[in-house]
This record gives structure tokens, C-alpha cells and sequence, in this order.
């Protein structure tokens, strides 16, 4: 009975982990509606790691998402340059047009 218990908590640990690993891989391809999926999951997973496992675990996931958020920050500045961009090109056909 201990032994299984230990498997399962070494299970869930590892399973938070990998979930943990996916989320920076997809957040380094830009994949971020399955990062927001997996961020749901993770949560739930949580909460099945024994309390006694869980501070340190928390701790190694902030840093997971740390990454992720610095990641995610860095594309939305990509995307927000990119609409501008478009926008001036808009401005500026417009004001073509009018000529």
C-alpha cells in the first residue's frame, strides 16, 4: 500500500512537471491557446501533489511560469508593433486615395 502511494506521488509530481516542460515548449512556439488548456490542467494536477511536495513544486512551476509570461510578453510587444505597422499603412492609403 505505502509502495503505491509513493508511485502515485512520484506519478503526479512528474505529470505536473512534463505539463510544466510543455507549457514553456509551446510558449517558445507561440502555441498559446494549448498553453491556456494545459494551464487549466496543471492546476487541477496540483492539487492532487501531496501537501508535503507541493512548496517545492510551486516554487519550480513559478519559475516555468515566469519564463512563459516573459515569453508571452515579448510576442504580444511583437504583435502590437505588427498592428501599428498595419495601421499606418492604412493611414497612409487612405490619405493616398484622397489625392
Amino acid at each position: 500500500m505505502a509502495a503505491s502511494q509513493v508511485a502515485h506521488e512520484e506519478t503526479t509530481v512528474s505529470i505536473v512537471l512534463q505539463m510544466s516542460e510543455q507549457m514553456q515548449a509551446l510558449a517558445a512556439s507561440g502555441d498559446w491557446d494549448r498553453i491556456e488548456d494545459i494551464a487549466v490542467r496543471l492546476r487541477a494536477a496540483l492539487l492532487d501533489v501531496p501537501d508535503a511536495q507541493r512548496p517545492q513544486l510551486a516554487r519550480s512551476l513559478k519559475r516555468s511560469i515566469d519564463t512563459v509570461t516573459a515569453q508571452a510578453s515579448r510576442a504580444r510587444k511583437t504583435v502590437s508593433g505588427k498592428i501599428s505597422e498595419l495601421r499606418r499603412g492604412q493611414v497612409a492609403k487612405k490619405a493616398y486615395e484622397l489625392r
